[in-house]
């Protein structure tokens, strides 16, 4: 037990480590988070020439690296250790003495709320949340380095309890089998069949000798009489040989258990051809939608989705020998302003698919009217409980009955999954694609500062009533989850925190659960493919680009090129704070290296401000043209505010990579990061935020590069780097631009990324039929009452 900072740290760094906090002590700023402490700790250390401190393996700096904050509190410092992913411990430390003690959460969220709110009534009881005792109901990892890998965990833990307790969990299975249908059609065991598990397994057993003598081409229509003969329906396999396959694996699954074969089994069971996907905010269309507000990589993401898992559904139903079509719904926002996009229309079948298609329903008010017009992510938060009453009477309307799958998008689409998975008794998945609480700094502490803008109090516990309520949790990144040894993960900042005057999370998320899985999206191949396959590429698509992208005026173009044939760095985004497309231009302005071997070509947002009604995306604009005018960058950038189409962003990349360009995506934190990848799998050199998902992309000088990008030098200095050794060796380009095409072919396609979900929604669909459900219906009621008590009321005030 640490009772004191020699039991912190090194004995002969106690007496420094206390001038530290004498010194913090003293200033007037009380709060300092990671980066401020040790720059202030570098200070310290330079001042009082104690440069031993800062060696690797001082126990002060190890101990500050794994801080992610440092509060001083009248003669107390309190400090939050991370010594590991999604581990803390919080210790309070004496200023003037060496006493340590350790504090619960509770203590801390308490002192951030008198830090933020000294004069409030210390008596006054605080709305205080804790889901951590509905997690009793399942099972948990025990390791840290398992989060993310949740359905490992699932099968190991079921198969293990099949072995364990073969009685209970063999008649599970097969009244699990037993209860099988799809669109009316009974499937696996029929109704005729009245005994018990014991007596199917003998019948399987003879069966699987009988169907060895038979070819394994054979249809399952020419088997069927013999099938039912064993009270056998469709649902098994489209031939003998699979059929056989199916029924060995279940006879093994029932004699000695594995998680191999259970996990094999089960996504072999016929149970999904209906998925609803809810993606709410934003311009949700096939064209002209991209770069306005709320609107980018989500879109692509969604559509891509739908394309692949129609394709993996139709092959899976085919091989379980059904003829069941398989539809997918898209359910978003019907936007009667449409503007020149099709949000208007209330049906839209979806390119490239053949059952798949957008639904649209409109946003209403408390007296039924439409909202014509478009509104922000953070301003809709009013009209989603009255879109998933209407979304939920479309969706039964449009399947003839319930989906078999939801997938939520975003914090608003994921608590409108949660309301039609409660009220229909449906699987829910969830994606966040990025979580608002950790890109804006202090937005929990200062959330009134922010609530006019961001209502950032309605967006916090939508994700906690959505995130504990999911069936299991798709993230694109580990570090979505847990982040990393240096940094906390999104969900991780949903541990423990505190909305002063509002609530105090203490236990908002369990990261320990088996519901989180990190599948990694892919890229269309069809368009996002490698510059050199010329076959591939249409010539005059090429040349209306060319002339567009380096030459062409446009009213929606500023700048042109002096040079228009050197390499070209490119970037294409929204053009908000977080994407930092002005931090790349900023750099390129300060860069005389980049501005003489390279021009900047982006494609973000609009050139006008009063082009937008985006109160962030104004800003951005206006930072643009100042940039451009403080730097003179007329002669050197290229700025287009035009929407491309995909397979035009498809060529863009090749162009870019044709004249031995290079990709920058400069974003202060990116969640994954789609562009990343298509660029990558086009041959783009990329240059990428160190911050999220792109650190699991790329591997840093093989396959792309990752940049800090908070400075300016810090996002020119590798460009130059690698612009010096290209220029040295010729061959060095096309190593880097090699190694991001094979880095996505091996990891990042659509194809395993569909074989995953569904297998995720086969596993995840049986536990949910086998395990206990009281755990779960008790947390089901403590959202409904968060949903109602403290969501709705504020929802209904805006």
């Amino acid at each position: 037990m640490i009772k004191q900072l020699s039991d912190l740290i090194d004995p002969a760094e106690v007496q420094a480590f206390r001038m530290f906090l004498y010194e913090l002590w003293q200033q007037e700023n009380k709060y300092l988070l990671k980066n401020d402490l040790i720059l202030q700790f570098e200070k310290f250390c330079k001042e009082n020439q104690r440069s031993d401190l800062l060696e690797p393996g001082a126990s002060i700096e190890k101990l500050l690296r794994h801080t992610p904050e440092l509060i001083i509190s009248e003669d107390v410092a309190v400090l939050l250790h991370r010594p590991r992913l999604a581990r803390y411990r919080i210790y309070q430390i004496s200023i003037q003495g060496d006493d340590v003690q350790e504090i619960s959460t509770r203590g801390l969220l308490e002192l951030r709320n008198r830090l933020i709110m000294p004069h409030a009534d210390d008596r006054e009881e605080k709305l205080r949340i804790n889901f951590l005792p509905f997690y009793d109901y399942g099972p948990n990892i025990k390791n840290v380095n398992g989060i993310g890998k949740g359905i490992d965990f699932l099968n190991k833990h079921m198969s293990s309890s099949l072995f364990q307790k073969p009685e209970d969990w063999n008649k599970r299975l097969f009244e699990f089998l037993k209860i099988h249908s799809l669109d009316n059609q009974q499937l696996l065991i029929g109704a005729g069949f009245q005994g018990d598990y014991q007596q199917f397994i003998e019948q399987i057993e003879t069966l699987v000798k009988e169907l060895a003598d038979v070819s394994p081409e054979t249809s399952h229509q020419e088997l069927a009489p013999r099938l039912q003969r064993y009270h056998l329906e469709p649902g098994w396999g489209n031939t003998a040989g699979r059929i056989r396959e199916t029924l060995q694996l279940l006879l093994d699954l029932f004699q000695s258990p594995d998680s191999h074969n259970l996990e094999k089994f089960i996504s072999r069971i016929p149970m999904i051809s209906k998925i609803a996907i809810i993606s709410p905010h934003g311009w949700f269309g096939q064209e002209n939608v991209l770069g306005r507000p709320d609107t980018g990589g989500q879109i692509v993401y969604i559509l891509d989705q739908v394309r692949a898992l129609e394709r993996a559904l139709r092959e899976r139903l085919a091989q379980q020998g059904l003829s069941t079509q398989p539809k997918i719904i898209v359910i978003t926002r019907q936007i009667p302003d449409h503007q020149d996009t099709t949000c208007h229309l209330r049906r839209e079948k979806i390119f490239h698919t053949e059952n798949s298609f957008i639904l649209r329903v409109p946003f209403t008010d408390s007296q039924g009217h439409v909202i014509p017009q478009w509104i922000s992510r953070f301003k809709l938060w009013p009209y989603l409980e009255r879109f998933s009453m209407d979304a939920k009477t479309a969706l039964l309307s449009e399947f003839s009955g319930k989906p078999d799958l939801i997938i939520g998008n975003y914090s608003d689409g994921n608590l409108v999954a949660t309301r039609l998975a409660s009220q229909l008794n449906v699987t829910q998945c969830n994606i966040a694609h990025a979580l608002e609480k950790n890109k804006y700094l202090f937005s929990d502490l200062y959330w009134q500062d922010l609530e006019s803008e961001y209502h950032f109090s309605l967006q916090f516990s939508a994700d906690l009533i959505a995130m504990n309520m999911a069936d299991f949790i798709i993230t694109s990144t580990q570090q979505e989850i847990a982040g990393t040894e240096e940094s906390g993960g999104q969900y991780e900042s949903y541990l423990f925190f505190t909305m002063p005057g509002l609530m105090q999370v203490e236990n908002g998320i369990n990261l320990l659960h088996p519901k989180f899985n990190v599948i990694p999206p892919g890229v269309d191949e069809n368009i996002y493919f490698p510059y050199h396959q010329q076959e591939r590429r249409l010539n005059n698509q090429t040349q209306r680009l060319e002339k567009l992208l380096f030459s062409d005026t446009h009213p929606e173009i500023i700048g042109h090129l002096d040079q228009p044939d050197k390499p070209p760095i490119f970037s294409m985004a929204r053009l908000d704070h977080n994407k930092n497309i002005t931090g790349l231009v900023e750099s390129y302005g300060k860069s005389p290296a980049l501005q003489e071997q390279y021009n900047l070509v982006v494609i973000a947002g609009k050139i006008d401000p009063s082009h937008t009604d985006d109160v962030e995306e104004v800003s951005e604009i206006e930072r643009m043209h100042q940039l451009i005018a403080e730097y003179n960058l007329d002669g050197k950038i290229r700025w287009l505010g035009v929407h491309l189409a995909k397979e035009d962003a498809g060529e863009t990349y090749r162009i870019m990579a044709e004249r031995q360009g290079i990709f920058v995506q400069p974003g202060r934190f990116e969640g994954f990061g789609l562009t990343v990848l298509e660029a990558m799998v086009s041959g783009l050199p990329t240059f990428a935020t160190l911050f999220g998902g792109p650190s699991e992309i790329i591997i840093d000088g093989e396959s792309g590069f990752l940049i800090n990008p908070t400075v300016a030098q810090l996002i020119s200095d590798p460009i130059v780097s690698f612009q010096k050794k290209t220029a040295q060796d010729a061959a060095y380009w096309k190593t880097i631009s090699d190694g991001g095409i094979e880095r996505v072919k091996a990891h990042f396609t659509w194809q395993l990324y569909s074989e995953q979900l569904l297998n995720l929604t086969a596993l995840y669909g049986f536990w949910r039929y086998s395990v206990s459900d009281a755990g779960k219906q008790e947390l089901a009621l403590y959202c409904h009452l968060l949903f109602h008590l403290l969501f709705k009321p504020r929802a209904e005030a805006m």
